[in-house]
């Protein structure tokens, strides 16, 4: 169990005590996509000069709290994709960081260039092709380069990504969204998670609470 992953999510309840969501709170039901963007009432504000080493561990951190309440309750499967090389250990977080929760038997590891061989290594995961590793309980999305639409995906997969420019705009529609500025109502339980076999999306946006509470 990581220690700087609790004091993320110790940091995005904090950051949405006090403040539940208002009326009109972002839900686009017209294009049927649950958007949950509400600001907390004090966010954090991320350090400067932030190592990389640091902004994955933010980043990674992010993610495993909004797989904890987007994901299925036992996810088997787990998926990570990248672009090369130098993202493998960013990437490599990610899984260490869902371990505080999650015992995936399946780890997936692709690549649209290079580095998924190295991903494997480091994780104890497969090396598979994107399609593969798209088809998990779980995806983190590490790559900018991929476009993923709905029929890439299953019902009831979540996807964590660190640019939402990787989601075709019919996938946003259909999909239950969420921001890295809605993820403290998340944490709080001020808003549901996961629901039934939705595919579920979450968008890190830099995760500016996760790297303040990761700072030290």
């Amino acid at each position: 169990m990581a220690d700087w992953v609790l004091a993320a999510e110790r940091a995005y309840v904090a950051a949405a005590v006090g403040r539940a969501p208002a009326t009109g709170d972002h839900r686009h039901n017209a294009d049927r996509t649950r958007a949950l963007d509400f600001a907390p009432a004090a966010r954090a504000t991320a350090p400067e000069f932030a190592s990389p080493d640091h902004q994955a561990r933010a980043i990674a951190a992010a993610g495993a709290i909004a797989s904890r309440y987007l994901a299925v309750g036992t996810p088997r499967s787990f998926g990570i994709v990248i672009d090369a090389v130098p993202e493998v250990d960013a990437a490599g977080l990610s899984l260490t960081a869902h371990r505080t929760w999650f015992s995936p038997s399946d780890v997936r590891c692709a690549a649209t260039g290079t580095g998924a061989a190295e991903l494997a290594t480091i994780t104890g995961g497969r090396v598979v092709t994107i399609a593969e590793a798209l088809a998990c309980d779980i995806v983190n999305v590490y790559s900018t380069r991929v476009r993923i639409t709905p029929t890439q995906l299953r019902r009831g997969t979540h996807v964590n990504a660190v640019s939402a420019e990787v989601f075709a705009p019919e996938l946003l529609t259909l999909a239950t969204v969420v921001r890295d500025a809605g993820l403290p109502a998340l944490a709080a339980g001020l808003v549901d998670g996961r629901q039934l076999d939705e595919i579920t999306i979450f968008s890190i946006d830099g995760a500016p609470i996760a790297m303040a509470a990761t700072a030290t």
